[in-house]
């Protein structure tokens, strides 16, 4: 018969142990998800008339900054905290559809800048999520 004294060891032991800088990680993921959330909103206010474009346009170094740090926590988890080079891979081409979601919405193109900019939340949030929840233990077998 087990005991509850029993139960948290074995809860422990399979608990996956997270790099080094993972909650750098998971504040630079939520970070970069919100202000590509904002960016959203005040874009839907652009569109429908309401005039938020020196606020969508002010947020644009935020959005710089965040990606900045996004680039920097999953480079710090990868190589310092031997963590999966995946995060840094995605955080990479979020990166360049950055970049490029800056050129498109500055020539006017909204027919791709629009689309983009919902592909980039989305992909944003997708990476919160994985960074945030847990992962299910792995069992042998």
């Amino acid at each position: 018969m087990s005991t509850s004294a029993e139960l948290p060891s074995s809860v422990h032991a399979k608990r996956p142990v997270r790099p080094r800088f993972f909650g750098l990680m998971k504040a630079s993921t939520a970070f970069l998800a919100a202000t590509l959330l904002v960016q959203g909103i005040t874009a839907g206010q652009l569109l429908s008339g309401e005039g938020s474009r020196q606020l969508h346009h002010a947020i644009c170094p935020i959005v710089t900054v965040a990606m900045v740090l996004q680039i920097i926590a999953a480079f710090l988890v990868w190589r310092a905290g031997r963590g999966s080079a995946r995060y840094l891979a995605v955080s990479a081409l979020l990166m360049v559809l950055i970049s490029v979601q800056f050129v498109v919405g500055g020539s006017g193109d909204l027919a791709v800048h629009v689309p983009l900019g919902v592909a980039l939340f989305g992909a944003s949030a997708v990476l919160a999520a994985q960074v945030w929840l847990p992962r299910p233990a792995h069992t042998a077998g």
